[in-house]
């Protein structure tokens, strides 16, 4: 099984070089914040091997928060102290910190402290580029049908990755393989020999040129 597992890995590094390579040689757009409920946005930004040009990297956010923080961009992003969060319902048994920016939870899920993480978003929230902004979401962490709907009306180029179709919201985009599940998974993360991924069923490279 180890030595399965291990070969497996090397086709997966191999098959990701060329598709990084090729990712790259398509985008044209540069200097463009990408803001994402999750790591989303900061995977597309390494498969592109650009610079964090925005906070939300290494972390996840929930859906109604979500939706709140980009209603409410300059608000948010003018905090710049971030609370760590102690109540016991809500930080439970995780590894991680969890903090408030503002009335909005962060699960800081790949930082060791909160001081940490608030200085990275701090640190990259300077490098916003507020005339190139486009929104990454999906189907998880409590989406309701009022949340797309609010979703929809953000001033900013979007989309919303769920799991069934949904042709009432422009911005949702379908990803097969999670028909008999309430929302997409890591849609990031690669399968099978190749390492394929739900979210390259979008060609989000070109959703990013047209920003």
């Amino acid at each position: 099984m180890q030595i399965i597992q291990a070969l497996r890995y090397r086709i997966w590094r191999v098959f990701k070089k060329y598709r990084d390579k090729q990712y790259r040689n398509r985008f044209i757009n540069q200097n463009i914040t990408i803001l994402s409920m999750n790591c989303t946005g900061g995977i597309l930004y390494h498969d592109l091997g650009l610079q964090f040009l925005s906070p939300t990297v290494n972390l996840y956010i929930k859906a109604q928060d979500f939706i709140k923080f980009c209603e409410n961009l300059k608000y948010y992003l003018s905090i710049d102290q971030m609370i760590q969060c102690k109540e016991p319902g809500i930080v439970e048994d995780r590894k991680y910190p969890v903090a408030y920016l503002g009335d909005i939870l962060l699960y800081l899920v790949h930082y060791h402290t909160v001081e940490e993480a608030q200085q990275k978003w701090n640190s990259r929230k300077k490098r916003i580029n507020w005339e190139k902004i486009v929104i990454f979401n999906n189907d998880r962490e409590g989406m309701t049908v009022a949340l797309k709907e609010r979703f929809e009306a953000l001033p900013y180029k979007k989309v919303m990755f769920t799991c069934q179709p949904d042709d009432s919201h422009p911005s949702c985009y379908y990803l097969h393989g999670y028909e008999k599940d309430e929302c997409v998974g890591i849609i990031t993360d690669g399968k099978g020999w190749f390492g394929k991924r739900p979210i390259d069923q979008f060609d989000w490279v070109k959703f990013l040129n047209e920003v």
